[in-house]
C-alpha cells in the first residue's frame, strides 16, 4: 500500500525516499530502458527531492523543539511547581504560628482545612487559587511574618504563571509545526499517487516492476533487540527487499 495523507511523517519520510532513489537508481542502472525513460527516472527523482527536504527539515524540527524548547519548558513548569508547593506549604505553616493566640480568622480561613487542596490542585489552575489564599491573608488579624508571607506567595504564583504561559506558547509554536508537516505528508502523498499513475501509464502491464519505486507502508514492523521498530524494507508490491 502507497504512503497515503494519513502516514505518518516519519515513515512519509521514508516512502518518499525510496520511490527518489528507485527513480534515480533506475535511470542509471536499467540498461534496458531508453534515454527518454531514463531522463523521465530523472525528472521526477528531481520534483520530488524538494518535498522530501521539506518533509526531513519539518521533522528535524519537531524532533528539536520536543528535545529541546519543548522539554525544557515542561522541566520549568515542574520545577515551579514544586517552588510554588514549597511556598504554600511554608506559608501555612508560617500562618499558623503567627495567629495561634490571635482571634478571628485563622490560616485554615487562608489556605484551606487541608493544604494539600492547593498544592495538589491541577497545574493551570494552582497559580490562581494560591493567588486567591494570598488575598485571603489581608483579612486575618496582623502578625509578623503576614506581609512577607503574601509576598513570597505572589512571587512564586508570578514565576510560575510565566512559565505556564511559556509553555503554552511553546504548544502553539508546535502546532504550526506539526500542521506544516500534515500538509506536506498529503502533498507528498498526492505526489506519490501522481508517480504510480505515471509509471503505470509508460510501463503498461509491468506492475511489478512499478511496485518495485514504491515502499508497501502496510506491511507490519518488525522490533528490533533495542525495543525500537524498524520498517522491514517492502516494496509496494509485497516482495522483500536484498
Amino acid at each position: 500500500m502507497l504512503a497515503g495523507p494519513t502516514t505518518p511523517i516519519s515513515p512519509m519520510c521514508r516512502a518518499l525516499a525510496r520511490t527518489i532513489n528507485m527513480l534515480t537508481s533506475a535511470a542509471l542502472v536499467d540498461i534496458d530502458r531508453s534515454e527518454e525513460d531514463r531522463n523521465f527516472f530523472k525528472d521526477r527523482a528531481a520534483s520530488l527531492a524538494p518535498l522530501l527536504a521539506a518533509l526531513l527539515t519539518n521533522k528535524r524540527m519537531l524532533e528539536e523543539f520536543d528535545l529541546g524548547p519543548g522539554d525544557a519548558n515542561q522541566a520549568a513548569v515542574e520545577i515551579g511547581d514544586e517552588v510554588l508547593d514549597r511556598g504554600v506549604r511554608a506559608g501555612n505553616t508560617r500562618a499558623k504560628l503567627g495567629l495561634a493566640h490571635k482571634t478571628g480568622l485563622g490560616a485554615s480561613y487562608v489556605f484551606g482545612d487541608r493544604v494539600n487542596s492547593l498544592t495538589e490542585a491541577p497545574l493551570k489552575v494552582q497559580p490562581g487559587l494560591v493567588r486567591e489564599a494570598a488575598e485571603r491573608l489581608d483579612d486575618v488579624p496582623s502578625f509578623e511574618d503576614k506581609a512577607r508571607i503574601k509576598s513570597d506567595l505572589l512571587a512564586r504564583v508570578d514565576l510560575q504563571e510565566g512559565q505556564l504561559k511559556k509553555r503554552d506558547e511553546g504548544y502553539a509554536a508546535r502546532a504550526k509545526l506539526e500542521s506544516e508537516g500534515v500538509r506536506l505528508v498529503v502533498e507528498a502523498a498526492d505526489m506519490l499517487v501522481q508517480t504510480k499513475a505515471a509509471l503505470d501509464g509508460r510501463f503498461p502491464r509491468q506492475r511489478s516492476y512499478v511496485a518495485r519505486f514504491f515502499l508497501d507502508v502496510s506491511r507490519k514492523r518488525k522490533r528490533s533487540e533495542d525495543g525500537d521498530e524498524g520498517d522491514e524494507g517492502t516494496d509496494a508490491g509485497g516482495a522483500a527487499e536484498g
